[in-house]
C-alpha cells in the first residue's frame, strides 16, 4: 500500500507541472490582417497612456462589449455591418417615425431619414398635437323679448287715438291729377290743386266737404272728387255715382225699424267709436243732444259703380279730417 500511495502522488506531481492549454491555438499563432478590426478591439499603447485604461472602452463591458461583440461576429461571417437603430423619439412625431418604414443609408453612412412626404404629414400632425385645446365658455341663451300684443288690423282699430287715425290717412296712395282708380279705392291727389275738378253736385255744410263729379253727363264709372280736407289735397275715388252721408241720416237708417236688416261692418263699428266719443253715449243708442258737434266732424262717403245697381257700394267713414274706416258693403 506504501508503494501505491508514493505513486500516486508522484503521478499528481507530474499533472501540475504540466501545461493545460497545450492543445489550444494561440492568438499569437494566427496571422491577422494588420487592419483586421479584431485586432482594434484592445485598447493601443497610445490610448493607455492618453486616457488610462480605465477610460476606454475595454474598461467599460456595459457600453462597449455588445457592440464588439458584434463587429467581431460579422467580421467572422463576413457580413456587412448592421447600423444601430437610434432609440425611439417620444411624442407623436417619434410614434410615425416608428410607423413609417425608414429609408435604409446609402452608401457612404448618410443617416437615417423620412421621406419627404412622411416628414411633411408627421410634421403638421405634431404641429395640431401641440396646439392647446380652446374651450368655449357656455353662453348664457339670451333672454326671449316680452312677446308684443297682437296688431290690431282695419281702420277699426286705429280709432284710439288721433296718431292713430292720421297713420291710416297718410297710408292712402298719392296719385297725379285726372288717374283713374279701381272702384271702391279712395286715394289722396295733391296734384288737382287748382285744377278743374267738374261740378259741384253735393256738400256738407256742417263738416264743409264739397263733392264734385268730373264728367257729369257719363253714365259709366268716372273721378269724384271731395275736398274740404286740412292739408287742402282733394280725395278722389272712381264710380257711376257717390253720396256724402250726414251722421244724422245714418242713425235715421240703423237705429230705426230697418235696422236691423242692415248688415253691420267695419265702417259702422267705428262709427260706434266716433259716436261715443263725441256724444258720450252707449252702443246702439242715437247721438242726441251733441250730433250737430258730430256732424262737423264726421261724413260718409258712399260709392256706387252702377247708377242701376244700389244693392252694393263702397262706404268709407272720415272723421276729423282722416279715414278711419273702409269697406265694401251690400244689401242682399
Amino acid at each position: 500500500m506504501h508503494k501505491i500511495g508514493v505513486s500516486l502522488g508522484f503521478l499528481l506531481v507530474l499533472s501540475a507541472c504540466g501545461d493545460p492549454l497545450s492543445g489550444v491555438m494561440r492568438i499569437s499563432d494566427v496571422d491577422l490582417v494588420e487592419n483586421d478590426p479584431t485586432a482594434q478591439a484592445l485598447p493601443s499603447d497610445a490610448e493607455v497612456a492618453r486616457e488610462g485604461f480605465f477610460g476606454t472602452q475595454a474598461a467599460n463591458p456595459v457600453e462597449g462589449t455588445e457592440s464588439s461583440d458584434t463587429t467581431l461576429a460579422q467580421t467572422a461571417t463576413g457580413a456587412a455591418p448592421v447600423v444601430s437603430e437610434p432609440a425611439p423619439q417620444g411624442g407623436l412625431f417619434g410614434l410615425l417615425r416608428r410607423a413609417v418604414p425608414a429609408q435604409r443609408p446609402v452608401a457612404g453612412g448618410a443617416e437615417d431619414t423620412l421621406s419627404a412626404d412622411a416628414f411633411e404629414a408627421a410634421k403638421s400632425a405634431e404641429a395640431v398635437a401641440a396646439e392647446p385645446t380652446t374651450q368655449l365658455a357656455a353662453v348664457s341663451p339670451e333672454p326671449e323679448a316680452p312677446a308684443s300684443a297682437p296688431e290690431r288690423r282695419g281702420f277699426f282699430a286705429r280709432l284710439g287715438s288721433k296718431s292713430a287715425a292720421k297713420a291710416t290717412e297718410s297710408e292712402l296712395p298719392e296719385v297725379d291729377y285726372g288717374t283713374m282708380l279701381p272702384y271702391g279705392v279712395m286715394a289722396r291727389s295733391c296734384a288737382a290743386k287748382r285744377q278743374p275738378l267738374g261740378r259741384k253736385v253735393d256738400a256738407v255744410s256742417a263738416s264743409g266737404y264739397t263733392l264734385y263729379d268730373s264728367n257729369p253727363a257719363a253714365s259709366g264709372t268716372r273721378i269724384f272728387y271731395i275736398t274740404g280736407f286740412d292739408d287742402g289735397c282733394p280725395r278722389q275715388v272712381t264710380a257711376a255715382h257717390v253720396l256724402l252721408g250726414e251722421p244724422s241720416f245714418y242713425e235715421q237708417l240703423h237705429y230705426g225699424p230697418a235696422g236691423q236688416h242692415l248688415t253691420f261692418g267695419e265702417t259702422d263699428r267705428a262709427y260706434e267709436k266716433v259716436k261715443g266719443s263725441v256724444c258720450g253715449v252707449r252702443k246702439g243708442k242715437p247721438c242726441g243732444a251733441k250730433m250737430k258737434k258730430l256732424e262737423r266732424e264726421a261724413v260718409f262717403i258712399n260709392a256706387y259703380e252702377r247708377l242701376s245697381d244700389n244693392k252694393r257700394w263702397s262706404e268709407q267713414l272720415i272723421h276729423d279730417g282722416t279715414v278711419v274706416a273702409s269697406e265694401m258693403k251690400s244689401s242682399g
